[in-house]
C-alpha cells in the first residue's frame, strides 16, 4: 500500500512538471525578427533595411516594433549606415 502511494506521488509530481510543446509554443517569424534585430547593431540595421525595402511598405499597415530592444554598447564604434 505504501509503495503504491509513493509511486502515485512520483507520477503526479512528474506530470505537474510537463511542458506544453503544442503549436502555440513555436516562435513566430515576427518574434525571430525581433530577436535578431535586438541581438546586435548589425542585426538592427539589417532589420531596418529589410523593412524599408519591402515591396508592400507603402500599402501595408505598419509593423509593430514594441518588442525591439535596441542594442547598446559603450565600447563599439558607431555603425556605418
Amino acid at each position: 500500500m505504501r509503495k503504491t502511494i509513493v509511486v502515485c506521488s512520483i507520477v503526479a509530481a512528474l506530470a505537474a512538471c510537463g511542458h506544453d510543446s503544442g503549436p502555440g509554443s513555436a516562435v513566430t517569424q515576427q518574434q525571430a525578427e525581433d530577436a535578431g534585430a535586438s541581438a546586435s547593431v548589425a542585426g538592427l540595421v539589417a532589420f531596418a533595411q529589410v523593412q524599408v525595402a519591402r515591396a508592400d511598405a507603402d500599402a501595408s499597415e505598419p509593423r509593430p516594433i514594441d518588442r525591439l530592444v535596441p542594442p547598446v554598447s559603450e565600447l563599439d564604434e558607431p555603425a556605418a549606415i
